[in-house]
């Protein structure tokens, strides 16, 4: 198996780890579900982070930090070619994440304007996009050409829309859409190596010897049809899925049962801002929307946004 970076070992570790997480969880009251009745909504409610400046700004602090850690990799494998793997990792994450944080983009928009006739630019799914390109290209980064990270990326920001609306079909409430972002795209990635793998880069990876086994596109290039590399990253995925599933299912399970997964019911209506440090950080907070629309006057004249 190669993951030159971590889309497996890194990216589907933590991906498994939240799904796993999440299902044990459960949403977000009212997330999908009306707390007065119970019923499930016809649509889910949105939670919007209270400030898309630090968003963005997080997205491009991660996407900067991506480039040491992909393109700082090379320093770790025993080569000579050490600039040639940097360089190309660091051109690769660069067109993977603009593909991909594009194409969520436009897919989106064009969505949403057949939906309901309003075109409109959600920078969400461009940032969540980016994001997701970033780990899918992270196992190939320096094994591949810069044509077939454009493909990863654009086929990572395709993916990464649909898990997420995926997701919300089946009522799993992922509030910062890790699964997509992680599991799904870090599974792409690490599968996208058995595809797309180069044998200039795989050349340079194994230190000058000509490799045996290349990507499956590389095969048939060479009129024939070896999928061994692609067969061995699948495997390494299964056992990535396999060993989290194993430790980690019991450990949140456990957490659950003891009671210390979960914040208070109330706290998680005031807002943990609120209940842990005293004070909301926008209006957009749970507990002033609920004050709102509250009949009790005196809760309400004790709301901080009213003073």
């Amino acid at each position: 198996m190669i993951d030159f970076a971590g889309s497996g070992v890194v990216h589907v570790t933590g991906g498994a780890t939240a799904i796993i997480a999440t299902m044990i969880l459960g949403p977000r009251k009212g997330r999908f579900y009306d707390e007065k009745t119970g019923k499930k909504l016809e649509t889910a409610k949105e939670f919007p982070g209270h400030s898309m400046s630090l968003q963005m700004l997080g997205t491009f602090i991660l996407w900067f930090g991506w480039h040491g850690f992909n393109a700082g990799s090379a320093l770790r494998v025993t080569t000579t070619y050490h600039s040639n793997l940097a360089a190309t990792a660091a051109v690769n994450t660069t067109l993977s994440a603009a593909a991909a944080g594009v194409t969520a983009l436009f897919t989106n928009l064009v969505i949403v304007e057949r939906l309901t006739g309003e075109a409109t630019f959600n920078l969400l799914y461009a940032m969540n996009g980016s994001l997701a390109g970033l780990v899918s290209i992270t196992a190939g980064c320096a094994i591949v050409e810069p044509w077939a990270a454009v493909v990863i990326g654009f086929i990572s920001g395709l993916l990464y829309l649909g898990t997420s609306h995926l997701l919300v079909r089946f009522c799993l409430d992922d509030a910062v859409d890790a699964i997509p972002v992680h599991l799904a795209n870090g599974l792409w990635g690490t599968l996208a190596v058995g595809l797309f793998a180069s044998e200039r880069g795989m050349t340079s990876f194994l230190n000058g010897d000509l490799p045996k086994h290349v990507g499956w596109f590389y095969s048939w290039g060479r009129g024939s049809s070896d999928c061994t590399l692609l067969a061995a990253q699948i495997v390494g995925l299964l056992f990535i899925l396999g060993w989290i599933l194993i430790l980690m299912t019991p450990f949140f399970l456990i957490l659950n049962y003891l009671g210390w997964f979960r914040a208070d019911a109330l706290e998680e209506i005031v807002g943990l801002d609120i209940s842990y440090h005293g004070r909301p950080t926008s209006k957009n907070e749970s507990f002033h929307g609920w004050l709102e629309n509250t009949g009790n006057e005196d809760l309400r004249e004790r709301d901080p946004f009213n003073k």
